[in-house]
């Protein structure tokens, strides 16, 4: 009988430890299953593309002509919505708001000598998944006046939808001088500047000081603004725009004030940080529709086919 006993024992601890082995795989694989698999995300939302649309207001002692197109996130359920939205529009307004609606003291000064502001704004949405949303924003502006003034510019916004948050260029890549020869490297192979930058140190040094704001000298008189978006593959296009200040305005037209180039995703693995925007990235797929806008304006001034590229043409040689 003790015999027996001793038995049951030897059992039951062993059913007991057995037990607490796979209660403790289970929560492990649960772990594990947890970490590695993203939440289902958003499929069926919208971006409606929309426009800010002026034109020879009475407001002002000059004449105003702005065409700027935004999009309009819709279809998700969450607080991070209304703070996606506010950063789409306050990003495609950017130029608008700095040196017409909301002037400081310097653009004040400067406003003495406007005889027309215009702005042209256009918006493209290449990349939007489940998790993820790339928005890329190319602008024509003239301060002053469009017949004598006026500067091309692009930049992006890249967002989580899942939980608002956006992501710059240093967020998620290593911006160090290995970073800036392949850039460089990139740009030149792609031809679109002549030999204005080159894979050599001078001209890596010097943007590798753009894309960090290290540079006073030049921030005096530029605002530096490193950008990246992705197309509808995953790939990269990453580009810095220099945007005059007041006291940079000049009567050079036009003046095109960023550089970019493309980059296949796996040439820029070496660089990736540890963001968790990778985590979102390497699972995401498409997702979301995206609605033009349905009554779209064409500037006057700077429109595709508006008549001041004409005159620039005759008047001024420019292409």
């Amino acid at each position: 009988m003790e015999a027996k006993q001793k038995k049951n024992v030897r059992i039951g601890i062993w059913i007991g430890v057995t037990a607490v082995v796979a209660g403790v795989a289970l929560v492990l694989v649960g772990y594990r299953f947890y970490n590695n698999v993203a939440p289902k995300g958003y499929q069926d939302y919208t971006v409606q593309k929309e426009q800010y649309y002026v034109e020879y207001s009475d407001q002002y002692d000059y004449w105003d002509v702005v065409t700027v197109e935004y999009p309009v996130l819709s279809g998700i359920n969450g607080e991070q919505v209304e703070s996606v939205n506010t950063l789409l529009y306050d990003t495609a307004m950017e130029k608008v708001n700095y040196w017409h609606l909301f002037p400081d003291e310097e653009v004040k000064q400067l406003q003495e000598n406007y005889k027309i502001y215009s702005s042209d704004v256009h918006c493209e949405v290449p990349f939007h998944s489940q998790y993820l949303m790339s928005v890329h924003f190319q602008e024509t502006y003239a301060p002053i006046s469009p017949v004598n003034y006026v500067h091309k510019t692009q930049r992006s916004v890249n967002v989580n939808l899942m939980t608002g948050e956006q992501y710059t260029l240093s967020d998620i890549f290593e911006i160090n001088d290995d970073f800036m020869g392949l850039w460089c490297e990139q740009v030149e192979s792609e031809g679109a500047y002549d030999d204005l930058i080159v894979n050599d140190e001078d001209t890596r040094e010097t943007f590798l000081m753009w894309f960090l704001d290290e540079d006073e000298e030049t921030g005096e008189h530029y605002w530096l603004t490193p950008f990246f978006y992705l197309d509808e593959y995953k790939n990269f296009v990453i580009g810095l725009s220099y945007d005059p200040k007041p006291n940079k305005v000049v009567s050079v037209l036009p003046i095109n004030n960023s550089f970019y180039a493309y980059f296949e995703s796996s040439d820029l693995m070496p660089y990736r940080t540890d963001s968790e925007f990778w985590d979102w990235y390497d699972q995401s797929e498409s997702a979301g529709e995206i609605l033009e806008c349905a009554d779209l304006h064409d500037n006057l001034w700077l429109g595709e086919d508006a008549s001041v590229w004409e005159y620039l043409k005759s008047v001024r040689g420019i292409e």
